[in-house]
């Protein structure tokens, strides 16, 4: 039997997640399930006890995913839609840089949580995460990147600007979800991150 489905927000969000789940070198500080455990960011200590960083407030906006890598000291905070061009409306733009700038303050402030500890020096970077039934051009991609860059800019964000990361999950014909990786920098730690997310 054949199953067929919506490639939602969610769908596209949970392919990510269990990508990263079956990698050693990245791990999920946060993410913002429909219905889901959505109040608390955690992390590990250096028993690799996991515990609590900090925890959202009812009505505080949220990213949907945040993803840590401990060797190459990065965290990136990621904003999901289930198409690319959801994700490049003006409203949307906003909101979502300014949900990422929040999130990188509020674990840049974390100084005394055993559970955080050095992890406030990492850099950040943005992340974009979407779903799709046909690949996006390689041209519409970097355009949305550019868009964020903007954006991130005229806030005068704090997040590293210089390095941007996509992920597309890609519904095939026969229904099945190819994860494919972006970015916008040809710089060594861009790829550094790109071949560490594969």
């Amino acid at each position: 039997m054949i199953y067929t489905y919506k490639l939602s927000e969610e769908i596209s969000r949970w392919a990510f997640e269990i990508h990263i789940k079956n990698i050693n070198s990245w791990w999920i500080a946060y993410t913002n399930p429909t219905a889901g455990p959505w109040k608390r960011v955690e992390s590990y200590d250096e028993k690799s006890e996991k515990g609590e960083v900090c925890r959202f407030g009812r009505d505080e906006k949220r990213p949907d995913i945040v993803v840590v890598n401990d060797e190459l000291k990065i965290i990136i905070i990621f904003e999901a839609k289930d198409s690319l061009d959801k994700l490049k409306s003006k409203n949307q733009i906003e909101k979502s840089c300014k949900v990422v700038e929040n999130m990188a303050k509020t674990l840049n402030s974390i100084v005394d949580n055993p559970y955080w500890g050095e992890r406030h020096l990492y850099k950040k970077y943005n992340g974009l995460l979407w779903g799709s039934t046909n690949l996006s051009s390689n041209e519409s991609i970097q355009e949305v990147f550019r868009i964020y860059s903007k954006e991130f800019n005229r806030i005068e964000s704090i997040i590293d600007k210089t390095i941007q990361i996509g992920i597309e999950s890609n519904k095939d014909i026969n229904n099945s979800i190819n994860i494919s990786y972006h970015t916008n920098s040809d710089s060594k730690i861009a790829n550094n991150i790109i071949e560490s997310l594969k």
